[in-house]
C-alpha cells in the first residue's frame, strides 16, 4: 500500500508543483482545502488530519509576497503563519505522523552572512529588517519541529527555499517577487510600444533563482532520506538584477532601453544559498538553467497572461 502524504497549500504556486512531483514518485497524496481544511483554524485541521492519516505531512502553505507585502503587512505575516505552523504541528501529533517537511525560505537566513549562505549561518544573527517578520516565522518552524521531534519522536526536514519561479507565479504587483515583476513588465511594455523600462536601483544586487520544478523534485527527493537538519535548496548561481532584467527583456522580445533609476534602493547586495550540502544529501542539482526555466514561465505568462494578472 503506498505512503499516505497530506500536503498544505496543494493549490498554490510552489505547493503545487510539489503535489505533482510526491504523486509522480508513486505516494497516495491528499492535498485538503478550503472550506474543510482551514489552517488557521485548529478544529477543521486536526478533523482532517484524523480522517486521512498520513505518515508524511509536507507544509508548503504560506502567506507570503514580495518587498511590497513585507513592508506593509509584517504584522499579518507573523500572524498567519506562525498560527498555521501551529496548528499543523499539533494535529499532526495527534496521529503520530513519521515525517513532517516545514518548506523553509531563505528569508530566514541573517541579514548579515558575508559570503553565500551556509546552513551553519542559518542562526547566527539578526533578519534583515525588511523580510523579519516573514523570515522568522520559517525560524518558528524549525524551532516548532524539533519540539515536535523531541516529544513525539517525528521527524522533522527543513528546506530553505531560494528564490523561485515559474508557471502559476503570482504577477500582481502587490504581492510578486522579482522575476514574476520583471517579466510583467517587460511583456507589457512589448504590448504598448514602449520605448523604456526603468528598474529599481543600479542592477548590481546578486540574487539566486530556482525553477519551482526544480524545487519540488527536491522536497521529494529530501523527503525519501532522513536527514533531519536545515538544507538549503537552490542554484547555487548568483546572477546580478541587471543580469536577469536584461535576460527578461530579451525573451520577451523588448528592444528599447533597460534604464535603472539609481536613487532606487539595491536592497541586500548579495543573498545567494551555498548548495554544497544539498548536491551530498540528495546527490542531486537542479537541472534547468535560468534562461531555460525563465523561457517556459514567459511563454505559460504570455498565453494565460489574463488568467495570471488577476490570480491574487
Amino acid at each position: 500500500m503506498a505512503t499516505v502524504v497530506l500536503q498544505t497549500g496543494g493549490a498554490g504556486f510552489f505547493g503545487r508543483r510539489i503535489a505533482e512531483k510526491i504523486r509522480e514518485a508513486g505516494y497516495e497524496l491528499v492535498t485538503p482545502d478550503l472550506p474543510d481544511f482551514n489552517l488557521m483554524d485548529y478544529a477543521s485541521v486536526e478533523k482532517a488530519v484524523k480522517e486521512i492519516g498520513p505518515e508524511i505531512v509536507v507544509h508548503p502553505a504560506a502567506y507570503y509576497g514580495g518587498l511590497g507585502i513585507c513592508m506593509r503587512e509584517p504584522a499579518n505575516l507573523f500572524y498567519r503563519n506562525v498560527i498555521m505552523i501551529a496548528n499543523i504541528l499539533e494535529a499532526s501529533s495527534k496521529v503520530n505522523i513519521k515525517r513532517f517537511v516545514s518548506v523553509g525560505s531563505a528569508c530566514a537566513y541573517p541579514g548579515n552572512v558575508v559570503g553565500d549562505m551556509k546552513e551553519d549561518d542559518f542562526w547566527s544573527g539578526a533578519l534583515h529588517p525588511s523580510v523579519e517578520a516573514y523570515g522568522f516565522t520559517k525560524k518558528v518552524q524549525q524551532v516548532g519541529g524539533r519540539a515536535y521531534q523531541k516529544q513525539y519522536g517525528t521527524i522533522g526536514q527543513y528546506p530553505q527555499i531560494t528564490n523561485l519561479y515559474g508557471e502559476n507565479d503570482v504577477f500582481t504587483e502587490y504581492r510578486s517577487h522579482v522575476v514574476a515583476a520583471l517579466i510583467k513588465r517587460y511583456a507589457n511594455a512589448v504590448a504598448s510600444g514602449a520605448d523604456q523600462v526603468m528598474n529599481w536601483g543600479t542592477g548590481s544586487a546578486v540574487r539566486e533563482f530556482m525553477y519551482t520544478h526544480d524545487g519540488a523534485e527536491a522536497i521529494v527527493k529530501l523527503m525519501e532520506t532522513d536527514f533531519d537538519d536545515t538544507l538549503n535548496i537552490g542554484s547555487g548561481i548568483g546572477t546580478t538584477i541587471k543580469e536577469l532584467a536584461t535576460l527578461v527583456a530579451e525573451l520577451t522580445g523588448f528592444e528599447g532601453e533597460v534604464a535603472w533609476d539609481t536613487d532606487k534602493p539595491d536592497g541586500v547586495p548579495r543573498k545567494v544559498l551555498d548548495v554544497t550540502r544539498m548536491k551530498e544529501v540528495l546527490n542531486w542539482e537542479p537541472p534547468t538553467s535560468l534562461r531555460d526555466g525563465l523561457k517556459k514561465t514567459i511563454d505559460w505568462y504570455l498565453a494565460n497572461k489574463e488568467e495570471a494578472d488577476a490570480r491574487q
